[in-house]
Order: C-alpha cells, then structure tokens, then sequence
C-alpha cells in the first residue's frame, strides 16, 4: 500500500509538527514505505505543514574532499539531498556537520557557521536550533542519528573529543592543497539510542507514525536541559558500556554510567 502527501500531512500534524515551526528532519524514506512521488512528496508534505512562516532543516553532512557546498552531495538520506537540490535552499558553510535549510529562518539558521569554532557548538545551526525553540523530529531513525546531541558533548567539552584536521573547504579563499583543523570533533560510537528513555520520561518527545515509520518528535530545548544535567553528572553518559565496543572502553576507561 502507497502512502500519499496528503496522509502524510495529516500524520505530522499528528505527530506533533505545527505551523510556524523549525524542525530538523533525520530520515529514511525506505522506513516510510512506498511514497507516491518519493522523497519530494515528503518533503512537500512537511513545508506544508510548516507554512510559510517555518523552517524546515536537514543535515547535509557529505564526503566530498574538498567540501563544495554547491556541489558535494549529501551522504545521510535521499530526504535530506532532495531538501539540498531545492532552489530555495540554503546551506551552511562548514567541511563538516553542515546543514541545508528552507523557509523563514534558513538564513538566520545557516549563518555564520563557517567562523564558528567547532562544528556543532556555540555559533552554529545546532546551538541557534535550541534558542530558537526548535524541534527534532526523527523520521524512521532512531536517537542515535540526532546530531544535535554532540552539541551537548561540545558544550560540556567531553575528554574524548578531538581536533581533527580537513581538506581545506572551497568557500576558504587559496584552498586548494591547504587543510583546515576544527576543534571538538565528536570521533567514534556513541550510544545516543539509551538517551531515548531518559526524554521519554521528562515529556519532551511525542511518538507517532508515519506511514510504516516511526516518527518521534523532540523538543528541543528541554532536551538541551536534559542532556547537560546527565552530562554534568557524568561527563562520559552518551558512550556504551558494551566491553566489545573499543572505542567507548577506551575513552571511558570502563566508567559505567549512570542510568
């Protein structure tokens, strides 16, 4: 059975998508089920509920060397590059953890991130996405594709982040055959899925459905007051206690967190 835009507008309203918001969509189309007119369709359906006076974000992370925000193709989600190759759409400047944005605050949202000192941290999309009120809304993924939350890592300057050293990108002036090295790069696993519970219980996430995807919708702000309580308490919180997983062993040094 196909799914239509006109379904899929009722079920994010009923999701908890309204009218005037900024949303930042993590998605699979593949998780929806048949779409009729495909990752367009979703994305139609979503300005439409947004309206004119909201915002709709993705990531455009890419693995392009160097990034050309022009040209390097997203690399997390057919949603996601649909929403880049929109005539209407604005993309940061940043080698990594960019976005592309549509609507009344793309441009404010997208600015400025290119001299912001890390990726994800104060200055950038993710940082203005909390102040501004926003949402998360993770469309057939789960919590460990929500980017934001290295912004919480950032934030709080968690041990196990790293410089990390780019081909320079092409906005940069001269780039070609220099580098660029940004600070608090989130390297490695994380385990962001047993995060879940915790804003399940704070009511800062409504679930729902959209075709046969699992939509959860996160407010973001109160996630932003959750996350920095359980990072202050225990800086290493979002790395796994599994002993098979070598990257949180080591930089955890076998902390177990606090659940």
């Amino acid at each position: 059975m196909s799914i239509t835009k006109e379904q899929m507008v009722r079920d994010f309203r009923l999701c908890g998508i309204c009218e005037g918001d900024l949303i930042l969509l993590h998605s699979s189309l593949a998780a929806i089920g048949h779409v009729e007119g495909g990752a367009d369709a979703v994305v139609d359906a979503l300005l439409e509920v947004l309206g004119p006076r909201g915002t709709l974000a993705v990531s455009s992370m890419d693995g392009s060397k160097p990034f050309d925000a022009a040209t390097s193709p997203v690399v997390v989600g057919i949603i996601n590059e649909t929403v880049r190759t929109r005539p209407n759409a604005i993309r940061s400047l940043r080698p990594s953890h960019s976005i592309a944005a549509i609507g009344r605050l793309a441009s404010y949202l997208t600015a400025g991130h290119d001299t912001a000192e890390t990726n994800c941290g104060h200055g950038t999309p993710y940082e203005k996405l909390c102040e501004l009120g926003g949402k998360i809304v993770l469309l057939g993924v789960d919590m460990n594709r929500n980017t934001t939350l290295h912004t919480l890592e950032d934030f709080v300057d968690a041990p196990y982040l790293e410089d990390h050293t780019f081909a320079a990108p092409t906005y940069m002036k001269d780039y070609e055959g220099k580098t660029m090295t940004v600070k608090r790069y989130p390297p490695g696993h994380r385990d962001f899925l047993s995060f879940t519970k915790d804003l399940r219980r704070a009511d800062a996430m409504t679930e729902g459905r959209v075709g046969n995807a699992v939509v959860k919708v996160i407010d973001v702000p109160k996630m932003f007051e959750i996350g920095l309580a359980l990072l202050q308490d225990n800086v290493n919180y979002f790395l796994c206690d599994n002993k098979r997983c070598v990257d949180c062993k080591y930089h955890n040094g076998g902390a177990v967190k606090n659940v």
